[in-house]
């Protein structure tokens, strides 16, 4: 669970393309560890498991039914993306609940 306040911001560094979907390597500083490994981070409102971390570079994998139904069908290195770690018990919480999970996609016209 999110609260979809962003205070955090990642840089694509890397894609690489698999046969079910793409492994995504995003910069940022947030302050993680190999022990925050299948972490939930919601990037872009989307919500991705932490696969990897190396140093600030952190990995994902999206199988192609996310990338389907979010706007990383589109992304590519150097855009930036909108980073938020899940909301931890006894925290304060501002905003509202989001899950990052997404059922359908919609066009603003």
């Amino acid at each position: 669970m999110f609260n979809g306040i962003i205070f955090n911001l990642g840089r694509v560094k890397k894609l690489l393309k698999r046969k079910k979907g793409i492994n995504i390597f995003i910069y940022s500083k947030l302050k993680l560890s190999k022990k925050n490994l299948g972490m939930s981070i919601s990037c872009d409102g989307v919500c991705l498991t932490l696969i990897n971390i190396n140093y600030q570079l952190m990995e994902f994998y999206l199988s192609n039914e996310t990338i389907s139904k979010s706007k990383f069908k589109k992304t590519k290195i150097g855009d930036f993306i909108n980073l938020e770690t899940p909301l931890k018990f006894g925290k304060y919480i501002s905003g509202h609940f989001t899950q990052g999970h997404v059922d359908c996609v919609g066009k603003i016209s």
